[in-house]
């Protein structure tokens, strides 16, 4: 038997290795090297044909297949697994999921979201999966903008200081262990500058303010060895970030040393052709990329062909690939892929993945998140309750609670975007497991004295989805996303919620937004609650029974004027799985309000 190649040899030093596993490979291993593939339609073609460096989006039996068929290949080269693992293991049916980031932000608690960043990436190294698109960087700046629950919110310095408590989490004590995870600081750079909150927009900013607010969350996490970067989709001067040899090559490269892998986001070289219109072809846009410093293109599955076409027109050296491929290469050996291709493990996946020591760790966080906006006296209700020892609350004697609104009992509406039935991922199309989620419904009724009486009623509907107005197809003929449309007003649905409210003693109303309000491409016009919330508010407060609003939403909103009568709000950005326990705790007067803006 012969020996094995010095790339093999685990006591050789990571640079040695990766050289000479460079010098064995052809040219379309190389630029296979490069590609990070969507495997949602399958993996064979992405390992076999296109040499596919990296997946994300794999369904945990597809993370198993690739691995399989990577181990047939000529020179078995370990895929590198990626995934949105948000606030949370997003898309792993069972994971624990905390609150967003916006959420995690109103704690101001660095050890606490470094804590849950590290519960995290426990959980997402069993799944085989080794690469998280997290933490957000982003900043605030109009909340018109579809992905302000992903942000720590304005403050650039809270922003860095957040974010590399992330890093640290799931970084761990270094890529050896094997329950750190790569961390990857995005969207890099002004992403969130939109133009009229419109998502993925060109983006007006002038470098002064880059380097004044957006540029330094960035250079924090560099500096805490966040090893990747994801760059934006958009253009700032007409310049796509992915091309931008100012942002990537003088300040990123240059003043901040920074030697990282960087990715791009989602088909950002492609769309440099079909939507940037800046390159005329597919070869003369993967080599800019490459020669702009990108490691890893994300789902522009015809960089491979480009790639090589621009070679062979003398556009692009080989060098200049090798420089990308030995970075991607360098994580995988330091990873210890080679070694311990950590591939999934179940008997890991049953000790941690929502694990009880995670739940109390995600109730500690939900109850962090949550703000008491404002307060004439009538919280804590009852003027503060005891814990009796069984988790219920203690009493005087017996009450009624009438909680009403849309989003008292709405379980993956309380879990936010990315997250399970968000729509990113087509594995979980039911979301994240019910039993494992406390509404505030189920918070109420798990911790109200045992001789209380909580009545629910929805009495509003936020909103159906239907065709757009504009017609099905867009101009280039491809199809148009279904629309938002407000929920019709229903009187029988508002009387029934006034009915309790005046049979009860204490009346806490829960409105906020939905999935198909937010997120990435889900900007919106308006911030005003949608759909019959307003009527349900105004209804309830002519009632004259003090009135407690509690927000469940993705980005603060604007609430009508009977709002502003009422007795105490609370925002709760999306709280996660024990938000709802959180929140009854809080009403209760079980816990202190700690959170802030």
């Amino acid at each position: 038997m012969g020996l094995l190649p010095p790339y093999l040899d685990p006591a050789l030093p990571v640079a040695d290795r990766v050289a000479d596993l460079l010098g064995r490979m052809t040219l379309p291993e190389k630029v296979g090297q490069m590609l990070q593939l969507n495997a949602k339609e399958g993996v064979r073609h992405l390992v076999e044909e296109l040499h596919a460096g990296s997946i994300l989006h794999a369904s945990p039996e597809r993370v198993l297949e690739a691995a399989a068929l990577t181990a047939k290949t000529r020179l078995r080269i370990p895929l590198l697994v990626a995934e949105d693992c948000i606030h949370g293991h997003s898309f792993w049916e069972g994971a624990t999921i905390y609150p967003t980031q916006l959420g995690m932000a109103a704690t101001w608690d660095t050890g606490l979201v470094e804590r849950i960043a590290r519960a995290t990436a426990v959980e997402v190294a069993a799944t085989g999966v080794h690469w998280t698109f997290s933490p957000v960087l982003c900043i605030t700046r109009d909340l018109r903008w579809g992905r302000v629950s992903e942000t720590f919110g304005e403050d650039p310095y809270l922003i860095g200081e957040l974010a590399s408590a992330m890093v640290r989490g799931y970084q761990g004590e270094g890529l050896a262990d094997p329950t750190a995870i790569l961390a990857c600081a995005k969207h890099f750079a002004g992403y969130s500058e939109t133009q009229g909150g419109r998502d993925a927009s060109e983006a007006d900013i002038s470098r002064r303010k880059l380097r004044s607010w957006f540029l330094p969350p960035f250079e924090r996490v560099a500096k805490e060895g966040c090893r990747t970067f994801m760059l934006g989709y958009q253009s700032m001067d007409g310049v796509p970030i992915t091309v931008n040899d100012w942002l990537l090559g003088e300040v990123l490269r240059g003043e901040w040393g920074y030697t990282g892998t960087l990715v791009t986001d989602w088909d950002n070289v492609g769309r440099m052709v079909w939507e940037q219109k800046i390159y005329a072809d597919y070869a003369q846009a993967s080599a800019a990329a490459v020669r702009a410093g990108n490691d890893m293109v994300m789902t522009t599955s015809k960089f491979f062909d480009g790639a090589q076409e621009a070679v062979a027109e003398g556009t692009l050296t080989e060098a200049e690939i090798d420089a990308a491929v030995r970075r991607i290469l360098t994580l995988k050996f330091e990873l210890g892929l080679f070694e311990n291709p950590r591939h999934p493990d179940a008997a890991l996946q049953a000790e941690f993945i929502g694990s009880a020591a995670h739940a109390e760790l995600n109730l500690e966080a939900a109850r962090r998140s949550l703000v008491l906006l404002t307060n004439d006296g009538t919280l804590p209700l009852e003027g503060g309750l005891q814990e009796g020892g069984d988790g219920r609350a203690t009493g005087s004697g017996p009450r009624t609670i009438a909680l009403v609104g849309p989003n008292a009992d709405d379980a993956q509406t309380q879990l936010g975007d990315w997250a399970g039935s968000s729509g990113q991922a087509d594995w979980l199309p039911d979301g994240q497991p019910r039993a494992m989620i406390r509404t505030v419904l189920d918070g109420f009724r798990d911790r109200v004295p045992a001789d209380w009486t909580v009545a629910y009623a929805p009495g509003a509907r936020i909103l159906d989805v239907g065709p757009d107005p504009e017609g099905e197809f867009f101009p280039d003929g491809q199809p148009r996303p279904e629309v938002v449309v407000p929920a019709a007003p229903d009187p029988a649905l508002i009387g029934e919620a006034v009915a309790a409210a005046e049979a009860a003693d204490h009346v806490v109303a829960v409105v906020g937004d939905r999935i198909e309000l937010i997120g990435e491409g889900k900007s919106t016009a308006t911030l005003e609650l949608v759909g019959d919330q307003v009527a349900l508010l105004d209804a309830l407060a002519a009632t004259g029974k003090p009135l407690v609003v509690v927000v469940i939403s993705s980005k603060p909103l604007v609430l009508p004027p009977s709002a502003l009568g009422a007795a105490a709000i609370v925002y709760a950005a999306n709280p996660g799985m024990l938000g709802g326990t959180a929140i009854a705790e809080l009403l209760l007067g079980l816990i202190e309000p700690t959170g802030r803006l």
